[in-house]
């Protein structure tokens, strides 16, 4: 069975605020936070409810970001809190309609909170912007990143329990309308501005890490120090960096994937 067919859609609607000149984009989320907790429970991954909201905001966050953007777009934030000494990592690719995400705590002390944001598009050359910010919750993180790194105002509302709104300036928007929203004013923006519907994107969580990507990334240090890789064990316990899934790798299979690799640089024609 397709693993992909397991994870349920979101769909994220995009409309434009027409005379605000502003990119409206909202879902639900309690379906993707459900895959979440069964990614987490499936991995014996606990968290702390603060914690847990971070999560919930940067995969939402990410979400309607990406909606909001070119559909061969890819963006990765990594947002490193100093309260509550948190990294927290979040993925979106607009090709495959997938977010992810995992949160790292730190025993070493976080003196600033800084947002790294990565963009890969089709056609152009990564990109990468490091902005600071204050605060301690994901969604003041990304409007700050909104501000200093795409120099334009956004803004994220909750409209229910697990049901977000995301409003991004265009050209030209209302910005002193944009600014005195807040989430009453949301609740009755269908009714106080014309929206126009231009979209409708599904999105998932799902990785897509698998114990065969994993080995790949090892294969350079398997081959250079395979006993500092092993530590004299004969099992390798890793968890995926965007997704915190656990993987068991044996030092049997390692070295079968450093054979067929070594055998296909050798005899690149397969001869």
């Amino acid at each position: 069975m397709n693993e992909k067919a397991l994870e349920p859609d979101i769909e994220i609607r995009t409309y434009f605020a027409r005379g605000k000149n502003a990119l409206v984009a909202r879902a639900e989320f309690s379906e993707l936070y459900a895959a979440m907790y069964l990614h987490q429970m499936d991995n014996g991954i606990q968290r702390q409810a603060d914690e847990d909201q971070l999560m919930r905001e940067a995969l939402a966050a990410m979400a309607l970001h990406c909606a909001s953007r070119p559909h061969t777009e890819t963006v990765a934030w990594t947002v490193s809190f100093a309260s509550p000494g948190a990294n927290v990592f979040v993925n979106g690719d607009n090709p495959l309609g997938t977010v992810t995400g995992t949160l790292f705590t730190t025993k070493q002390p976080v003196t600033k909170n800084v947002f790294y944001a990565d963009v890969v598009s089709d056609g152009e050359a990564p990109r990468r912007s490091v902005v600071d910010f204050s605060g301690i919750w994901f969604f003041p993180a990304v409007e700050s990143y909104y501000r200093q790194s795409e120099q334009r105002p956004a803004r994220f509302f909750r409209n229910a329990e697990e049901d977000f709104v995301l409003i991004t300036a265009q050209p030209d928007c209302d910005l002193e309308w944009l600014e005195s929203l807040d989430e009453d004013a949301v609740r009755r923006l269908d009714q106080d501005v014309e929206l126009r519907l231009l979209e409708r994107r599904s999105f998932r969580f799902e990785c897509g890490c698998n114990q065969d990507r994993l080995m790949a990334m090892l294969v350079p240090e398997m081959r250079q120090r395979p006993e500092a890789l092993f530590a004299d064990e004969d099992v390798l316990r890793i968890h995926c960096p965007r997704c915190g899934a656990r993987h068991i790798i044996t030092r049997e299979a390692m070295e079968a994937r450093l054979a067929t690799d070594d055998s296909r640089d050798s005899d690149p024609a397969g001869a």
